[in-house]
């Protein structure tokens, strides 16, 4: 015989479509009604303890927060992170670190982009320093050098749209309006 600790009611009256609600439910969870709400009660209490912290408390990072979105921002957002290619949830909390850090903080596929930019302007800049050089060859060697500029002005085109994509991946990131840029 298992001995069971005394306990107590707790009651309250609902409209009957919300008991129907309710029954349904605890009948989804394989639970009696009377299981189901002292799962709740319980739940509540432990997310609201004393010793439990509020999800505005600073420093807590594993917080979560459930928001209700307007019409349309779900499917806004989530085409914003499928065009950075990133998870929708990931995309807003990027979002929210950013405005309340006052950070500007890239995705992480952006700023391999940025890493790539730097590299090749990096290259530029070795391929530039050659031509300061003092043993430079006159003569046959001026079409090579032809070719060196027309290469190194490829690079820094390519390099510049890059860069020019992701300032304006930014810029419609942060602006209102359905997500065109201000002029």
């Amino acid at each position: 015989m298992t001995k069971t600790s005394p306990s107590s009611v707790i009651g309250t009256r609902v409209p009957p479509e919300t008991k129907a609600r309710f029954a349904a439910l605890a009948a989804r969870h394989q639970l009696s009604e009377s299981g189901l709400l002292a799962k709740m009660v319980n739940e509540v209490l432990r997310s609201n303890s004393a010793g439990s912290r509020d999800s505005t408390a600073d420093g807590v990072a594993a917080d979560r927060i459930t928001l209700r979105l307007r019409n349309g921002d779900r499917r806004l957002a989530a085409e914003r992170a499928r065009a950075r290619e990133m998870k929708t949830g990931s995309y807003l909390a990027m979002l929210i670190h950013n405005h309340v850090r006052r950070s500007a903080v890239l995705p992480p596929k952006e700023l391999e982009q940025l890493r790539v930019t730097c590299a090749q302007l990096a290259v530029l800049g070795r391929q530039l320093r050659m031509f300061g050089m003092p043993n430079t060859l006159p003569g046959p060697g001026a079409s090579d050098l032809g070719e060196a500029i027309a290469s190194v002005r490829q690079e820094v085109e390519a390099a510049r749209e890059a860069t020019a994509a992701i300032v304006y991946r930014n810029l419609i990131s942060w602006e209102t309006g359905g997500g065109r840029a201000r002029a």
